[in-house]
């Protein structure tokens, strides 16, 4: 028995130890078998998760395409009955009582004054009047060769096509355009808010008078006043308005051409004149230039006595200075024949 337990136990020992190993495995297995499975349900729950994903955007895609082609029906039908109140619209005739109408004329003429004076008189003569006019009469001191000039006139919208032909025929033509401006729009919109503020005035007005609250009335007085400046405002805009197509406007350009043979200027006519000018420039030149010496030399003047003053006290330094130099030059000197004597005895 004593010699058998030794053998017995290290064959215990392996049976322990591959009971041991055995149970390891076997929880390694389970261990991985668990993990594949949770793998297995993992990836399904992902795969039925995306299939109803999809499935919802493609409804939705669809949804929303037929919203779209929904939209874009009534879009294209709102477009077409847009389309459709345009063409009414165009049908409607075109308002020519709102234009306001402008002219520019530039002329040659023989004779400036003639002219002009021709002008102010045919505007007159068909009902309109000279807005504004200016003249550049020929002058050698100016340097202005030629007689020139402009006038701005206003003549009856009626009148305006013949304005234009008759002042042509007065001259030799350069240049001529007309130019015209449909407010037809404008002036209904400006129009159509003069009314609405002038129904808003008189709101106001029945507002103040059933007002009791001295704040109310203040607050009321105080937007009637901000409502009738805006009506005197429109009501100006109209006006002008109204002028502006009854009278167009002609901007008229005149300038005075001759020919050169027709006069002969001899540059030794006023010869004498020219000298006698050019002497008087000179002297008045030398004169001048002496006003200027004479005023420059007194402005200098206090500048001058400041330097002398400063040039005098360096001096005296400098003298005081040399004398104690040649002080001290001395008296080393005499220290230095002392000493010789010294050594010497």
């Amino acid at each position: 028995m004593d010699q058998e337990n030794p053998n017995k136990i290290p064959e215990f020992k392996e049976a322990v130890l591959e009971s041991f190993s055995r149970e390891k495995s076997r929880r390694c297995s389970v261990k991985k078998n668990w993990f594949w499975g949770m793998v297995i349900c993992l990836s399904c729950l992902v795969m039925i998760v995306a299939g109803g994903c999809f499935s919802g955007a493609s409804q939705e895609n669809s949804k929303s395409a037929a919203d779209e082609s929904m939209s874009y029906d009534q879009a294209s039908g709102e477009a077409a009955n847009a389309v459709a109140e345009a063409t009414a619209n165009t049908s409607v005739s075109f308002d020519t009582s709102k234009i306001v109408y402008s002219g520019n004329i530039s002329l040659n003429t023989e004779d400036y004054q003639d002219t002009f004076d021709k002008i102010s008189r045919y505007v007159l003569e068909i009902g309109g009047f000279v807005q504004d006019s200016g003249s550049n009469y020929a002058s050698e001191q100016a340097g202005v060769q030629a007689n020139s000039g402009y006038v701005t006139i206003r003549v009856p919208s009626a009148k305006f096509s013949e304005a234009m032909t008759q002042i042509q025929t007065l001259g030799s033509p350069i240049s001529a355009n007309v130019s015209s401006t449909n407010i037809s729009q404008q002036y209904q919109d400006v129009q159509a808010q003069l009314n609405n503020l002038k129904i808003q005035e008189e709101r106001l007005l029945e507002y103040l008078k059933q007002a009791t609250n001295i704040t109310d009335m203040l607050t009321i007085e105080s937007e009637l006043n901000r409502v009738r400046s805006e009506i005197d405002s429109l009501t100006t805009t109209i006006k002008n308005w109204d002028i502006e197509m009854a009278y167009s406007t002609i901007y008229v350009s005149l300038y005075e051409k001759k020919l050169s043979s027709s006069v002969v200027s001899s540059p030794f006519s006023e010869i004498f004149t020219k000298i006698g000018e050019g002497f008087v420039t000179s002297i008045n030149l030398v004169l001048y230039i002496l006003a200027f010496l004479i005023v420059l030399i007194f402005r200098l003047i206090p500048f001058a006595v400041i330097a002398g003053l400063g040039f005098f006290i360096v001096m005296i330094i400098r003298k005081k200075l040399k004398e104690k130099k040649k002080r001290l030059k001395k008296t080393e000197m005499y220290e230095s024949e002392d000493t010789k004597k010294e050594d010497k005895n």
